[in-house]
């Protein structure tokens, strides 16, 4: 399939002299003692969708899954006091928590600081609980944000009722990315794509209802970080193209009458960025 309109000109040809680190790096801070592999599921979608090099900075717990499954990444303990190695693009929230720790880590990586972040799961969940009702969130100078709420964190990015968001569902992700500064992707059927001002809106096709299992969101986090590190210079464009690609991977293995589990997409995804020439 050919991507949309919208999306032309992401999927550009990696150079002959491409590095690790030349088509991007990634880092996926996450994970908890309840969720111990959301990290791991999203290192997975960021390694098929292109990403050079992967950093986890997860407990030690999650050390098992990654060491199966991606045996490439690097690691760094998740604590407090953790200090994430810089990439082209950071994705944080799957699996962390909520607790004083996780805030602090929240704080760390997001207070004063340049660069890319994606935004996911219970980072979502803290960052609505310090800005929802304070008017929002003013990115620092360098600071690049995707949000990646389904509905329920949409509503309390925004301090309103879950019916109010699925009422208007592209009014609601405009609101989202004036008031905290950042692109927005509202998961969900035909996932909505809007950039950080609000002007452009993408409304994806791609996907089934067999996209309805656990892990799902933390998968599309990585892809999200990988098509952005590899892009660099536009979010909307890369979040756009992340959530094409995601729903066009399930829909390729239903299509196949495949076992529509969280690996196989991952590797779906892989497959089909391979055909596009990343």
């Amino acid at each position: 399939m050919h991507p949309p309109k919208e999306i032309e000109g992401s999927f550009r040809p990696r150079p002959a002299d491409a590095n690790k680190y030349s088509v991007g790096t990634v880092t996926v801070i996450g994970g908890s003692s309840h969720y111990i592999n959301a990290p791991v599921i999203a290192a997975l979608g960021a390694r098929a969708a292109g990403a050079g090099l992967v950093q986890l900075v997860v407990p030690d717990a999650s050390r098992i899954g990654a060491s199966a499954l991606v045996p490439e990444a690097t690691f760094t303990k998740l604590v407090a006091t953790c200090v994430p190695p810089k990439a082209d693009a950071t994705v944080i929230g799957m699996g962390l928590g909520r607790s004083v720790s996780s805030e602090v880590i929240v704080t760390r990586v997001l207070s004063g600081s340049r660069g890319r972040f994606v935004i996911d799961a219970d980072a979502l969940a803290i960052l609505a609980e310090w800005y929802a009702k304070l008017g929002g969130y003013d990115p620092a100078p360098g600071q690049e944000l995707v949000l990646t709420p389904h509905e329920g964190e949409a509503a309390k990015l925004l301090g309103v009722a879950r019916e109010q968001i699925s009422r208007d569902r592209r009014a609601n992700a405009i609101a989202i990315a004036e008031r905290y500064g950042a692109n927005v992707i509202l998961k969900g059927s035909h996932t909505l794509v809007v950039s950080a001002d609000g002007k452009r809106v993408y409304e994806n096709m791609t996907g089934n209802p067999f996209m309805a299992l656990g892990g799902m969101g933390d998968l599309l986090a990585g892809v999200v970080g990988a098509r952005w590190a590899y892009l660099k210079d536009d979010a909307f464009l890369a979040a756009a193209s992340a959530v094409w690609l995601h729903g066009l991977a399930s829909d390729t293995i239903v299509a196949a009458n495949a076992d529509p589990s969280i690996v196989n997409t991952a590797f779906s995804i892989g497959s089909l960025r391979t055909k596009l020439d990343v």
